[in-house]
C-alpha cells in the first residue's frame, strides 16, 4: 500500500512541494521591485527546466497504462480510506469558489464570478457523485459536469487579469496549472461517457498536481486561489490513488 501511494501521488508532492518552493525563490527574487520585470534568476530558470523533464516523464511513463477507453467503474476502486481527504479537497474548492465569487463582487468580472460559482457547483457534485459510487449506482455524468465548465472559467479567472501584462514568468505557471486542471476534470468526466482512457487521465491528472502545488506559491496573498489549487491537488491526488492497475493493451 505505501509502494501505490508514493507511485500514484507521494511523488507527485514531494516533486510538487519541490517546484512550490522553487517557484516561490523566483517570485521574491527573480523580478525587478520597481519595474516588474525579469532578472536573470537562478531558480526561475532551474523551475522551467524541471517543469520540461516532469512533462516529458509523465509522457514516458503512461505509455504503460492502456489507451483504451475505460468506464469510471472500471477504472476506479471504491474510496475508502481516501474518502474523508475527496471531502475535503470538495469543501477546499467550495471554500475556494466562495472567496472568489465575494472578491469578484466588485472589479473582477464575469470571468471570476462565474468561476466561484461553479467552484461551489463542483465541490457538492464532485460529493454526490461519490456518495451514487459507494451505494453501488451507476455514476452519473452529471455530478461531473460543474467541474468541466468551473475549469474553463477558472483559466479566464486566471489568465485575462494578467493578458495585457507583458512579463510572461510572473504568471505562466497559475495559468498552466488552471489549463492542465481544466484538462484533467475533462478527462475524469469522459470516464462516465467511456470517452477517456487510463493513459491520458494519468498524465494530465498527473501535471495538473504538479503544477497546482507550483502555483500555490503564486496564490499565497490570494487565499481563494489558495483553496481551489490546494482543493484541486488533493481531490485529484486520490483519484490517481483510486485508479485501478489496468495494464497496457497489446492492439
Amino acid at each position: 500500500m505505501h509502494k501505490i501511494f508514493w507511485q500514484r501521488a507521494g511523488r507527485l508532492w514531494v516533486q510538487g512541494l519541490l517546484l512550490f518552493a522553487l517557484r516561490l525563490v523566483q517570485n521574491r527574487t527573480g523580478f525587478d521591485p520597481e519595474t516588474g520585470l525579469s532578472l536573470p534568476s537562478v531558480p526561475g530558470t532551474v523551475l522551467a527546466a524541471a517543469l520540461v523533464v516532469c512533462a516529458v516523464a509523465e509522457a514516458v511513463l503512461s505509455l504503460r497504462l492502456s489507451g483504451e477507453q475505460a468506464r469510471f467503474t472500471d477504472q476506479f476502486a471504491l474510496p475508502e480510506r481516501e474518502l474523508p481527504l475527496m471531502v475535503v479537497g470538495c469543501f477546499l474548492i467550495s471554500a475556494g469558489g466562495v472567496l472568489l465569487l465575494l472578491g469578484a463582487l466588485p472589479q473582477q468580472g464575469i470571468a471570476a464570478m462565474t468561476a466561484g460559482l461553479l467552484a461551489v457547483a463542483v465541490g457538492g457534485g464532485f460529493l454526490l457523485l461519490l456518495r451514487q459510487v459507494r451505494a453501488g449506482g451507476e455514476p452519473s455524468v452529471f455530478y461531473a459536469l460543474p467541474s468541466m465548465f468551473f475549469a474553463v472559467f477558472f483559466v479566464l479567472a486566471v489568465y485575462l487579469p494578467e493578458e495585457s501584462n507583458p512579463v510572461l514568468a510572473r504568471f505562466y505557471v497559475p495559468v498552466l496549472a488552471a489549463a492542465l486542471t481544466a484538462y484533467a476534470f475533462s478527462h475524469l468526466a469522459g470516464f462516465l461517457r467511456r470517452e477517456s482512457s487510463p493513459r491520458s487521465f494519468v498524465r494530465a491528472a498527473d501535471l495538473a498536481v504538479l503544477l497546482c502545488l507550483a502555483a500555490l506559491a503564486d496564490a499565497l496573498a490570494q487565499p481563494c486561489y489558495l483553496l481551489l489549487y490546494g482543493g484541486c491537488a488533493l481531490l485529484l491526488s486520490m483519484f490517481l490513488l483510486l485508479r485501478r492497475d489496468i495494464a497496457r493493451a497489446d492492439t
